[in-house]
């Protein structure tokens, strides 16, 4: 049986973990020959490549540092020479960001933030589109986050207005490229349980099971199937979206507040 994505070839960026690492697998699954970036930790990434081969699926990785246009541009000379055209972009990787309140932050800091997200996914897009035209296929899936909405934790602005510009960038590549078979979306994860999330006090998590009307705590793997979903041709009428993958709790909340009010002597 012919799988979907037999025959084309996916570039996860921040692919060595997390909903980048289950994105990878996920795609290697449907046929897809798969390159995966990673910036730190190559023996990881060799990990999730191993794992797509296991799925019968075909994979290699790159050496990236996504800090900008900079190194968008490096990721993509290295890439070019590895592969001939590229047809699923799943744009996962993310740049550092200074934790603080906005009227904490430098102007800089917050706009050395979106700066880097928004020149990263344009130089993807300049660079890879016109093989995707060719091919009359092609399919971009950028995760988002909770935070574009809203904050839903402390010190996340800087975060969450990069991934508001995201979508917002989202929709115009949506409308511009959809007569040519290349769509573009965004899912927009709330809380999922990966590394990077370790630090979030276990009242907290217990706070989110209770609302999240699923009951449970997403996993990485909950997320790459809706980004697997989105890449596969059966795909194309849906365009210019950003679909929430939340378990069903699609607004934002300010978790570590609820828990505050919530226990003895909190504020009402």
């Amino acid at each position: 049986m012919t799988r979907p994505l037999s025959g084309r070839t996916a570039l996860v960026t921040g692919g060595s973990r997390g909903i980048g690492a289950a994105s990878a697998e996920a795609l290697a699954g449907l046929g897809a020959h798969v390159v995966l970036t990673y910036r730190t930790g190559r023996e990881a990434a060799e990990r999730v490549a191993a794992a797509c081969r296991e799925r019968d699926g075909t994979a290699h990785v790159l050496s990236a540092d996504l800090d900008g246009a900079a190194g968008a541009d490096r990721m993509l000379d290295a890439l070019e020479a590895a592969v001939d055209g590229v047809d699923v972009v799943v744009s996962n990787a993310t740049t550092a960001h200074p934790r603080a309140a906005l009227a904490q932050l430098e102007t800089e800091q917050l706009l050395g933030k979106v700066d880097a997200d928004l020149a990263v996914l344009h130089r993807l897009v300049r660079r890879l589109t016109p093989k995707m035209h060719s091919r009359g296929f092609g399919r971009y899936v950028v995760v988002s986050s909770g935070h574009a909405i809203g904050p839903s934790a402390p010190g996340m602005s800087a975060y969450g207005i990069g991934k508001a510009a995201l979508e917002a960038m989202v929709r115009y590549l949506a409308a511009e490229e959809g007569h040519s078979g290349v769509t573009v979306n965004a899912v927009r994860p709330g809380f999922v349980r990966t590394d990077t999330s370790v630090g979030v006090p276990e009242a907290v998590r217990d706070r989110m099971r209770q609302a999240i009307p699923a009951g449970r705590l997403a996993a990485a793997d909950d997320i790459a199937g809706v980004v697997s979903l989105l890449a596969q041709p059966a795909a194309g009428w849906v365009n210019g979206i950003c679909l929430p993958a939340t378990g069903g709790l699609n607004h934002p909340v300010d978790w570590p507040r609820i828990v505050r009010q919530e226990q003895p002597g909190g504020v009402s």
